[in-house]
């Protein structure tokens, strides 16, 4: 695939955990060089729902993580998302993230393995630039354009934007810059995607101009990722009218500190440290005061989200994962291949 930009609020802990308050069969390709299953429509109008596609991994790859993950993990993925692009407010964003190793392991991980590239676009601030850009219909078409000609120009695939928390004087102007994105990419294929905090979803209207939904459902408050929490999330959304089939339940691979008031939010630990320091076995899920999402419960996350039609699950971050056997990307390719 191409990239996808995604936008985020994110922070980095003293333990290199990205705080998000925030086997891959290579696809079938078309001339074009898209999946069939996954190709965006041509038509300028709203994006439907796909009629049938094979069950989609999403993978967050933030760019200091490179160095410490092997290419080859992306035969466990659909999706990369290279991790992160900053707007500006003048409808542009920068572009210096990309170092020419990164892109050198992004084109091995495409080439080799049929992955699509993503690119995670982001904001964190909810009166930043993006809220600029999205109160102007020029700043709207010229970040739109960029986006598609640098996607176009580096043989990318689309985008995926976080912007978990507009205000409601925003709301409105986000849905627009989603339509103006949405005609930017439809005639090149280029895909769009948005990950939401469920919490804070968008505007009905706005899910008819995306082709994937990102459902961040984790950080909620005590054990912050229980399966009955993502089951709750995904109908909250289908009840609002997204459809089932553009939704990706969001599995995170790392684990919080948790109390019966809520999660500490400044004490979050990779999955892969949890396995070095405590050595959990697949069916647990706490360690030493944390929660987190063990094999076990990553597998029925997959299931849950194939039961109810979902496209996939979509993971933050595949840095924090292991290898071997106590692997989750792993884990969720064996329930995967199950029914793909």
């Amino acid at each position: 695939m191409s990239l996808l930009v995604l936008l985020s609020s994110c922070g980095l802990t003293d333990l290199g955990v990205y705080i998000v308050p925030t086997p891959n069969e290579a696809p079938t390709k078309t001339s074009s060089g898209t999946s069939p299953e996954n190709a965006v429509s041509a038509s300028l109008g709203a994006v439907s729902a796909p009629a049938k596609s094979n069950f989609e991994v999403a993978g967050y790859l933030p760019r200091y993580q490179i160095a410490n993950v092997d290419p080859s993990v992306a035969r466990y993925l659909t999706d990369l998302v290279y991790f992160t692009f900053w707007p500006t407010s003048s409808g542009g964003f920068s572009k210096d993230a990309l170092l020419p190793s990164h892109l050198s392991f992004l084109r091995e991980v495409k080439e080799r393995y049929g992955t699509r590239i993503l690119i995670g676009l982001t904001d964190q601030q909810t009166n930043g630039p993006l809220a600029h850009v999205c109160d102007h219909s020029s700043l709207r078409t010229k970040l739109a354009d960029g986006l598609a000609s640098y996607l176009t120009a580096m043989d990318f695939d689309g985008v995926a934007i976080d912007w978990e928390y507009p205000d409601s004087d925003h709301l409105h102007g986000y849905t627009l810059l989603l339509e103006a994105i949405h005609q930017a990419f439809a005639p090149l294929g280029l895909k769009l995607t948005v990950a939401i905090s469920p919490s804070h979803p968008l505007e009905p209207e706005a899910y008819q101009w995306v082709n994937r939904v990102h459902v961040m459902s984790y950080d909620d408050w005590g054990r912050h990722s229980t399966l009955a929490n993502a089951a709750a999330d995904i109908q909250n959304l289908v009840s609002q009218g997204v459809e089932p089939s553009k939704l990706q339940l969001g599995v995170p691979f790392y684990g919080r500190g948790y109390t019966d008031d809520g999660p500490s939010w400044n004490d979050a630990v990779s999955y892969k440290l949890l396995q070095q320091r405590f050595d959990p076995p697949p069916n647990k899920d706490t360690v030493s005061g944390y929660y987190f999402n063990g094999i076990e419960t990553v597998k029925e996350k997959v299931l849950l989200a194939k039961s109810e039609g979902l496209s996939g699950v979509m993971v933050w971050e595949i840095g924090q994962d292991t290898t071997g056997s106590t692997s989750l990307l792993r884990a969720i390719s064996e329930t995967r291949r199950a029914f793909n």
